[in-house]
């Protein structure tokens, strides 16, 4: 896939930490298989833009791989010098990204870090909704029923009492994002009947 893209045996050799020899056998092996495989990756590359990864840009992605390794998670704004220069780096990929200026081959390598292109917003919001899943999930194996927004007993049935009817409406709608959907499905399968 990052061949296909445009990448170059250098990039892919980066970002997959192999030796550039393992790589380019690999690929003559692979164009075996699959013909064409080469001229693919020719006509990505000479259709790519300025905004191909430098070596500087990819000492930042292998720098942020690391962190990500190391703490769990992406850099923060609050951490300590390092941390916030690879946060200011992540967030200007991801403005690129959103303006739809980043090219393909940096966000084929962005990728391989969960949740790069979300905002910090978004990924509170996200964590939330876990949270949520999470509270459903012991309510209902606490009490075996679903909770309810109105004739509750508590507020915290309450609150997933309103939760779920907002749930079934996204759903509706086709704005509930389809993870979200299969956790709840997987959670409990007749929760779209009882709203």
């Amino acid at each position: 896939m990052m061949y296909e893209a445009g990448l170059t045996v250098r990039e892919i050799s980066d970002r997959c930490d192999q030796k550039r020899n393992t790589i380019h056998l690999h690929l003559q092996v692979r164009e075996q298989y699959q013909p064409g495989l080469r001229a693919r990756h020719e006509a990505a590359f000479a259709a790519r833009d300025p905004d191909s990864p430098t070596t500087a840009w990819r000492r930042h992605m292998k720098e942020t791989e690391n962190f990500l390794v190391t703490h769990g998670r992406l850099p923060q704004h609050d951490g300590d010098p390092i941390e916030k220069s690879l946060h200011t780096w992540l967030s200007e990929q991801r403005r690129a990204h959103h303006r739809g200026t980043l090219s393909t081959p940096k966000r084929v390598l962005l990728d391989s870090l969960p949740g790069w292109d979300a905002s910090r917003r978004q990924l509170e919001l996200d964590q939330q909704w876990l949270t949520r899943l999470t509270q459903f999930k012991d309510y209902i194996a606490a009490t075996g029923q679903l909770p309810r927004y109105k004739n509750y007993e508590t507020e915290h049935e309450h609150t997933l009492g309103v939760w779920l009817p907002v749930q079934h409406q996204k759903r509706a709608e086709k704005t509930l994002r389809p993870s979200r959907l299969e956790e709840l499905n997987a959670t409990y399968p007749d929760w779209r009947s009882h709203t």
